[in-house]
Order: structure tokens, then C-alpha cells, then sequence
């Protein structure tokens, strides 16, 4: 984290006398070195942590520390490739007089860190504050992105800043691993958790128009969601597996793959492809009956590999890029995802959770149709404006692929990575696929996937002259209408409050009149 943070700030402050050939080289190679410290790390024994006391304003016992382990690094693994990936597929294009947007992913990337490895609250909010900061220079580059970017943001952090303080004053210096949370330290702890991942329907910041580059907005899907699942599986947190919280993921998915599915634009499909995936996973979390870090280990695995993939694999330009992709995105067999397609499809068996199942089948099949449509723009404008096949995207490429095959063939070595003891049927490699059943497993991972072939194939025939319906559904389900009737609807607030404060208390002096009133009906009295 230190040279990440010493280096990028060395690269922003002589960002002016860096050639245009070295802007892009220098914040990969930093990467590069931070990364094998990082992998060195791994064969180092855990300790118990750093900690340092700082006496706080109000007399509040802050504590600060880092913690390391097994299950800590495993996520900044995934930090660490998913960084690499968005800077060898970065094209380094920047606006004149900006700085390029590969010079803050090194920042972001430290900060993603700094959450990881926090052990305490004071750490995590500090940590947590300056992602937050860095996030949003990133995505308000556009200059209409920034005011939703940056108000949904601020929310994060509010709603993380106040779980602590709701749930008692003296949490500040809590171990987080042995943190409990109260029911609204818990709601206040997830909405803020939510928002940062980008989940549907808290989406609405990744989004922009025109769109952000691929890299940027995989930069921006990836490092804040793998530090907050990673996040979540250090609290015990009843309440994502509740009823609402399950309806809410389900709702989610299907208007996420709806988004992804009717729009026409390829770039915005593809966030919204992104965000499908980050809410499957998180539903899939929700819907786990392990704890801790094996309750979080297969949906951060599945999420991180299947984003990359779904990043670098279109410019390798092969026709079999989609379908190797959506190996990874659906959750096959041998892949990190296949735990999570048996935990979505417990639905099936119970009377409550079939219809849920049931609108999963839809979501699913949608979401195959967005990752396998033809590409009617990138066959009509070529290859002009693609990124170049260069030297660093294979090597991210085969990086991600080696540790997605070995993750996804041997769940075990993945447990033994992350520091925690094989259990169950993670020990046997062909358990899993074993004992799937076939409404409780299979009918949900291949059903989606031949109905969503059909349907990729067939789309244009059956929705043909109907390209008006499937922008107006992406509209709605976007929700972008939902953003702008808010800052309608808190415009007139503001008009409304501001006005009444002008006749009680301003020009009208109309607040002399109701005193005086007050008065003489106190002494008439």
C-alpha cells in the first residue's frame, strides 16, 4: 500500500514532464512491483496485526491497525489482477489538460487495500473515506456523471460512518472480526456497502452518458466491490438473508438483464452486464448458508474472474470469446461461479421461493441473450476503435485464466489459498456436480442457457420493427426516470422550505406576526 501510494502520488505530481509514451507504462509497471510484493506476502506467517491508540475528540478511544491474513490477501489478489487487467486494456487516452485515468488506479487500488486490511473501525472509515474520494474523481470525469456520482457516494460514506455510532459510541476502537452490529448498525452498515458495489437497483452512479471507458468502469465496478464483499463477510449480518433483501436481489437481476438485454448501445450493455453480475453474486451471498469468509469466498472468486474475463476476452476477437466468457459469468461446472447457481437454485424447492426461482430463469435467459446478441456495431464500425491487442492484455488474460481454471477444478485449493480449512463437499472435486439435482441445479444453469442461445439467435426476427418498445423498456427498467423525479421532487422541496422560510422569518417579517399572536394568546390565557 505504501509504494502504491508513494508512487502514485509521484506520478500525479510529475504527470506534466512524463512522456506520452511512459503514462501508460509507468502506472503498470508500478502495479507490477507492487504485485510481486504483494504475492510475496502470501509465504510470510499471519500476524496478529499492527495497532497504534489515538485518543480521539469527545473523549472516543480510537484504535488503529492493520490486520494481514490468508483471506485478506486473497482479496487483494483479486484487487491486484483486476487493477492489472483495466491498465493493460487501457487505450491511455485522456482530454487535454486532465490527468490520464491510469494515473488513479494505482490510488484506487491502494485504498481498495487499506479497506481490506483494516482491523478496526477507525482504520476501515479512514480507509473507506479516501475510496470513496477517489472513486468519484474518477467517475464524474464525465461532467454529467459527476453529481449523482458524487451524491450517491456521499450516502456510502454517511451510511458506514453512522453504523458505528448506532451501535454504541465505544465501537470505534472494536476489533472487526469480532464486531457485532445491532439491526439498524446492520441496515445503515449494508446500504452503504450496497451502493459502493454498484448493485441494481444502487446503480445508478456507475452509469454515464456518454459512456466511460470499458477499463475505467471495470476499475470502477471491480476494486470498491470486491473490497466491500470482502467487507460483509467479517460481519454477521442476518439481515441480507431476509425475505426483503432476497426480493429485492431477485427484482434486481431481472432489471438489470432486461437493461442489458433491450439496449442498443454496446458500451451501456455492457455496465449493465456488469452490474447483472455483481447483483447475482450478491443475491447468491444472501441466499448461503455458510458464515463468514466461506459464506463470501465463491461469489468474490466468481465475480472478480468473471469480469475480467469479460473485459479482456473481446479483445482477443475470437468467435468463441462469448461463449468462454459466459462459462464464467453463468457459474459452470469448474469454474468459482458453480456454488452460487446451487445456492440460487434453492428456491426451486420451496412454495414461497419457486416464483422467485422462476423470475431468475427469466433474468438469466436475458442476461445469455445481452452476453451472445450479434454485434451489429462493433461488424459495422470494425475494429477502429477497439483497443490493440498488445503484450500486457495476454498476459492479464492468461494470468486470470490460469487462476480461474485452478480456483474453479479445485474449490480446496481456493479455501487453502484464502487461509481456511477445506469442509464438505468442497474436498471432492466432482461432489458438487455429483449431487446437483436436476431442478435444483442443472434445469437452472442449461434451461437460461439454450433459451437464451434461441433467443440471441431469433431476435431479430422476433422483435423486428420493434426497436422503439426495447428502448422505452431499457429506459424504464434503467431507472434513470427514478434519479431525475427525485432531484425534481427535492428541487421543490428546497423552493417550498426556502419560501416558507422567507414568509416566517425573512422578507415578509411574518414571524414578528405569529410571535406577537403567541403572545397575546399566552396572556389572554
Amino acid at each position: 500500500m505504501g509504494l502504491l501510494l508513494g508512487g502514485g502520488a509521484l506520478l500525479l505530481a510529475a504527470q506534466r514532464h512524463v512522456s506520452p509514451r511512459w503514462r501508460h507504462a509507468l502506472p503498470l509497471a508500478l502495479t507490477l512491483a507492487a504485485m510481486a510484493s504483494w504475492l510475496l506476502m502470501r509465504w510470510q506467517p499471519a500476524g496478529a496485526g499492527q495497532w497504534w491508540l489515538w485518543q480521539a475528540p469527545l473523549d472516543l478511544e480510537a484504535a488503529w491497525g492493520l490486520q494481514w491474513d490468508g483471506w485478506s490477501w486473497l482479496a487483494g489478489w483479486l484487487a491486484f489482477m483486476a487493477a492489472l487487467a483495466a491498465l493493460a486494456s487501457c487505450d491511455g487516452i485522456a482530454r487535454p489538460g486532465f490527468t490520464p485515468p491510469a494515473f488513479w488506479i494505482p490510488l484506487l487500488l491502494a485504498a481498495s487495500l487499506m479497506v481490506i486490511t483494516s482491523a478496526t473501525w477507525t482504520t476501515l472509515l479512514a480507509g473507506w473515506a479516501l475510496l470513496l474520494f477517489l472513486i468519484g474523481i474518477l467517475a464524474g470525469a464525465p461532467i454529467e456523471a459527476a453529481p449523482r456520482a458524487w451524491t450517491f457516494l456521499l450516502l456510502a460514506g454517511l451510511f458506514l460512518l453512522l453504523a458505528p455510532l448506532f451501535n454504541g459510541l465505544g465501537a470505534l476502537d472494536v476489533v472487526l472480526g469480532g464486531a457485532a452490529l445491532n439491526l439498524q448498525a446492520q441496515l445503515l452498515f449494508s446500504l452503504g456497502v450496497v451502493i459502493l458495489m454498484g448493485a441494481y437497483p444502487f446503480h445508478v452512479w456507475l452509469v454515464a452518458d456518454p459512456p466511460r471507458g470499458r477499463s475505467v468502469q471495470l476499475a470502477l465496478h471491480l476494486l470498491p466491490a470486491l473490497a466491500a464483499f470482502h467487507l460483509l463477510s467479517r460481519f454477521q449480518l442476518p439481515l441480507l438473508g431476509s425475505f426483503s433483501w432476497i426480493a429485492l436481489g431477485i427484482a434486481g437481476l431481472l432489471g438489470s438483464a432486461i437493461v442489458a438485454w433491450a439496449e442498443e448501445d454496446e458500451d451501456r450493455a455492457w455496465v449493465y452486464v456488469a452490474v447483472n453480475r455483481t447483483t447475482w453474486a450478491l443475491l447468491a451471498l444472501a441466499l448461503s448458508r455458510e458464515q463468514g469468509a466461506y459464506r463470501s469466498i465463491f461469489p468474490l472468486v466468481s465475480l472478480g474472474v468473471g469480469l475480467m474475463v469479460w473485459r479482456l476476452l473481446p479483445l482477443i476477437r475470437k468467435r468463441w470469446s462469448p461463449y468462454l466468457a459466459l462459462f464464467f459469468l453463468m457459474g459452470f461446472p469448474f469454474t468459482p461461479g458453480f456454488p452460487l447457481t446451487r445456492n440460487l437454485a434453492q428456491l426451486a424447492t420451496s412454495v414461497l421461493g419457486f416464483p422467485g426461482w422462476l423470475l431468475i430463469l427469466l433474468a438469466q435467459t436475458l442476461f445469455v441473450a445481452a452476453v451472445l446478441r450479434p454485434r451489429v456495431r462493433e461488424a459495422a464500425q470494425g475494429d477502429a476503435h477497439a483497443t490493440p491487442l498488445t503484450q500486457g492484455v495476454v498476459g492479464a488474460f492468461m494470468l486470470v485464466m490460469a487462476f480461474g481454471v485452478w480456483w474453479g477444478v479445485s474449490p480446496a485449493a481456493l479455501l487453502r489459498t484464502a487461509g481456511l480449512a477445506p469442509e464438505g463437499m468442497v474436498m471432492n472435486v466432482f461432489a458438487p456436480i455429483r449431487f446437483s439435482g436436476l431442478l435444483t441445479g442443472w434445469l437452472t444453469l442449461l434451461l437460461p442457457l439454450l433459451l437464451g442461445w434461441l433467443l440471441a439467435r431469433w431476435q431479430d426476427r422476433l422483435f423486428a420493427g420493434q426497436e422503439r418498445l426495447r428502448a422505452e423498456l431499457a429506459a424504464i427498467a434503467d431507472l434513470s426516470w427514478l434519479v431525475g423525479l427525485s432531484r425534481a421532487g427535492l428541487h421543490y422541496v428546497a423552493l417550498a422550505l426556502g419560501f416558507g422560510a422567507d414568509i416566517l422569518d425573512g422578507a415578509g417579517q411574518f414571524g414578528w406576526v405569529l410571535l406577537v399572536l403567541l403572545i397575546l394568546w399566552l396572556f389572554f390565557r
